[in-house]
């Protein structure tokens, strides 16, 4: 695969990858099995990326790979009673997919509501979520205590749930 087909498979796989964990975990009742196979779909995904049609939807044809991938992984385990038909697994996909559209929705418009929080609601939000920060070590810092600390933070995400909401129902995705 030349390096620019590398790039864009690359470029795509990171934007729906939330979306493709989500759709498959959401299809497979054990965690072990829906990692299992989630490296399986990765691997079918690059190397099929050249049947990929360019501006076609990406994330579509993701879930239909992965689908297939975990049927197929179903089939395998078949002696175990504790799966899912063929026909629950369909449905569950459909779900997903669904679920997913709506996802997506809610992180876009989390973006924009993020970005319209006042400048110091925006840095503890970066300051409180930053890997490996706990609510205790920032109001240590900041001379705080951890209940006021929380309390801000419960403050903040009522402001981002409002806006989010009120966002989605303008746009019609409520």
């Amino acid at each position: 695969m030349d390096p620019e087909h590398h790039d864009q498979f690359v470029v795509l796989y990171v934007r729906h990858q939330i979306a493709i964990h989500s759709f498959i975990f959401s299809l497979l009742p054990n965690n072990v099995d829906a990692e299992e196979v989630l490296q399986e779909t990765s691997l079918v995904m690059w190397r099929r990326f050249a049947q990929y049609q360019a501006g076609s939807n990406f994330r579509n044809w993701a879930f239909q790979i992965a689908k297939y991938t975990a049927l197929n992984y179903r089939r395998k385990c078949d002696r175990d009673r504790h799966l899912f038909s063929e026909k629950i697994m369909g449905l569950l996909a459909e779900r997903a997919k669904e679920i997913s559209v709506d996802v997506e929705a809610e992180l876009r418009v989390l973006d924009h509501c993020i970005a319209r929080l006042e400048d110091n609601d925006q840095q503890l939000l970066k300051d409180c979520y930053a890997e490996g920060v706990t609510i205790k070590a920032y109001a240590e810092k900041t001379l705080q205590t951890a209940n006021a600390v929380y309390k801000r933070l419960n403050r903040v995400r009522a402001k981002l749930l409002t806006c989010i909401q009120r966002t989605l129902a303008v746009e019609g995705n409520v």
